[in-house]
């Protein structure tokens, strides 16, 4: 008689992600090795350093039209918009306002949330590897959701860096990691004021406008930014009471 292999289910079966998630539950369910224990403080300082300089890179987006412009010394946003032609000038703003205020401060807003909170957490983590009360558990885990963005996939988008130990530190954060990752109107609305300060922020610096202007439209840009605060804590209120987005299993 031939011999054969024994058949395996299609990795995107239901049997197939059954059996998966038993074996991640009876590894969650062991603490770290000793030989986890010493190289995990290296492997989240490694992650923590990657997420910092993408939040670090997320956060100065806005600012990217500004220096972009005034790279070119001879840029003027006076004459840009007044000596320009009508129709033009009106269709631009109108370009602006519509389409890329919106647009540009959702992805602003969406990309802080996302990647900032990682960035916190990670260092969590890396604090955590080092103190002996979490040396027998696992510090962070690994959720799966259909719910969030990401990459186009017949499995539920995957979400690492959730804490295992609740705190209210590592629950804030996580929160605020999903307002990021799962899209909402909330988070869209959102936007608009930031998109519209960064704009605004591009617009007068590049002007240029006097001391007394500066102070009036800095303070203008700032209220905007403070109003994208409160919409965010507005949306973040909104999702409170909702249930995790992602199923979470412990990791390492």
């Amino acid at each position: 008689m031939p011999k054969y292999s024994p058949m395996k289910p299609n990795p995107a079966s239901p049997a197939a992600r059954s059996a998966a998630a038993k074996t991640r539950s009876d590894r969650s369910a062991t603490p770290p090795s000793g030989t986890e224990r010493a190289l995990r403080p290296f492997g989240y300082l490694l992650i923590a350093l990657v997420w910092t300089v993408l939040a670090v890179v997320v956060l100065a987006l806005p600012l990217a039209l500004t220096i972009g412009l005034g790279i070119d010394g001879d840029f003027s946003a006076r004459a840009f918009l007044l000596e320009s032609d009508v129709v033009s000038t009106v269709l631009f703003l109108l370009l602006v306002v519509v389409l890329l205020v919106p647009l540009l401060g959702y992805a602003y807003v969406t990309l802080a949330l996302g990647a900032v909170p990682l960035a916190v957490l990670a260092w969590t983590y890396v604090v955590r590897s080092l103190s002996p009360g979490y040396a027998g558990e696992r510090l962070s885990s690994t959720g799966w959701s259909r719910d969030v963005i990401g990459p186009i996939t017949v499995l539920p988008t995957a979400m690492s860096l959730l804490p295992v130990r609740l705190t209210p530190w590592t629950e804030f954060w996580a929160r605020v990691m999903f307002l990021g990752w799962r899209p909402s109107r909330g988070v869209l609305l959102a936007g608009i004021p930031y998109g519209l300060a960064s704009f605004l922020l591009a617009g007068w610096l590049l002007w240029p406008v006097g001391p007394v202007a500066a102070v009036v439209w800095t303070i203008v840009t700032l209220a905007l930014v403070a109003l994208t605060v409160l919409l965010v804590v507005r949306a973040a209120r909104g999702q409170l009471n909702r249930q995790p987005a992602a199923r979470a299993v412990r990791g390492s």
